[in-house]
């Protein structure tokens, strides 16, 4: 990747995060940024039966892509690019599980909702899987996450021809009792209020 583009992209990723209130779950070592809000969308139902409706409040998943990209600088398998998204994924999910808990309104959060084209293999992570209406909103995204796919992958231009039919815009959920049930530690589940 161009370093010129990476370090645009690092100033456009510091004015978009203040824009969006994001908030890091762990700076340093973790690949999500999340941010607290009312969910807006159809009743989603997820692996452990549990419903999150319009309204409810969620813990909204973005994966770090510029962070992601600093990681995949000079990686040039597609499989290795996976693989390390997938390995980074895994090992930020017990701190996203922690950061849930440790959240003044944790009782009041139904789960943790995103919207992303990597979605294939999250349910063996407990998350469900659902098609996104194609509004406005997600039409940009779908548009934006294009970009960010071309600047990543490295085979993106490649990879952007084939995209629309292999790797559709999907929201991805969990409730937070699977979260906590699959990635808290014993010790912060006892602490967790029901």
């Amino acid at each position: 990747m161009n370093t010129g583009i990476l370090l645009l992209w690092g100033v456009w990723d510091h004015i978009y995060q203040r824009c969006t209130r994001l908030r890091y779950v762990n700076k340093q070592s973790n690949i999500f940024r999340v941010v607290l809000l009312r969910y807006r969308g159809e009743t989603l139902l997820t692996s452990d039966n549990r419903q999150i409706c319009s309204g409810d409040l969620i813990l909204k998943l973005h994966i770090h892509n510029y962070k992601f990209a600093t990681l995949c600088k000079g990686v040039k398998n597609e499989t290795r690019t996976a693989l390390l998204l997938r390995k980074q994924i895994v090992s930020s999910l017990p701190s996203l599980a922690s950061y849930l808990a440790s959240l003044p309104r944790v009782g009041e959060i139904k789960g943790v909702v995103g919207t992303t084209m990597l979605h294939k293999g999250v349910s063996h992570l407990g998350f469900s899987v659902s098609d996104v209406p194609m509004n406005w909103f997600f039409r940009y995204k779908r548009w934006y996450l294009r970009i960010m796919m071309r600047i990543i992958h490295p085979n993106g231009k490649e990879r952007i021809k084939r995209w629309d039919d292999c790797m559709p815009l999907k929201r991805v959920y969990i409730s937070k009792e699977e979260l906590f049930r699959l990635y808290l530690s014993p010790r912060e589940a006892e602490k967790e209020p029901s």
